[in-house]
């Protein structure tokens, strides 16, 4: 079984990247002369894979959190809000990018490194899948603050800020999802010594 996060990724949130990567081929089309088109659709895809990718995480880590304090509290609702408390109280999902230090950070609140353990279960692809995010979160901060200096950083990494590079991305982000989902159910029944989903 997997996490309703993770099944609003294949469904909602699929959806979501779905339609908008076929505005781009609709609109922009194959020709050069839409360049400028493509440009803008390409931009408003990276924007939308970041949030999608950060909706994720914020609701996965609030999955966790909840069973963790359902099963601490023992049905106690104030108890349960004290246990809630530590785990969300300035979790950086809430206020910034879900780059992979502030992944390591919120997840750690639960007691797990995160970025170790995606490395651990799977080793050819962990630290494909944290540089992959740290370039993704590069673009969407040079979009979003007209900052040329990180789009050129992320460009000069081989990522120019195309369709297909959009598609790479959100492969990567499907990989990266399915393992996140897994390690933190693995983490959560070592410790509780029961699956939260």
């Amino acid at each position: 079984m997997t996490s309703i996060s993770l099944r609003k990724w294949h469904t909602d949130r699929a959806v979501k990247l779905d339609r908008l990567m076929q505005t781009h081929v609709i609109v922009a089309g194959s020709g050069s002369g839409r360049r400028w088109a493509a440009e803008e659709l390409n931009h408003a895809i990276v924007l939308r894979l970041a949030s999608e990718f950060q909706g994720f995480c914020r609701e996965l880590h609030t999955e966790a959190v909840d069973f963790v304090a359902d099963v601490l509290s023992r049905g106690d609702h104030g108890l349960k809000v004290m246990v809630r408390f530590p785990y969300e109280h300035g979790r950086r999902l809430d206020r910034g990018n879900a780059d992979p230090s502030a992944l390591g950070s919120d997840f750690g609140l639960l007691g797990m490194r995160i970025w170790d353990a995606l490395r651990s279960t799977y080793p050819a692809k962990g630290e494909l899948w944290r540089r992959k995010l740290e370039l993704l979160n590069a673009a969407r901060n040079g979009i979003a603050h007209d900052d040329q200096t990180k789009l050129g950083v992320v460009r000069a990494a081989g990522w120019p800020l195309t369709l297909a590079s959009a598609r790479s991305w959100r492969a990567g982000l499907d990989g990266l999802v399915v393992g996140m989902d897994h390690v933190v159910k693995r983490h959560v029944q070592d410790t509780l010594k029961v699956s939260p989903w």
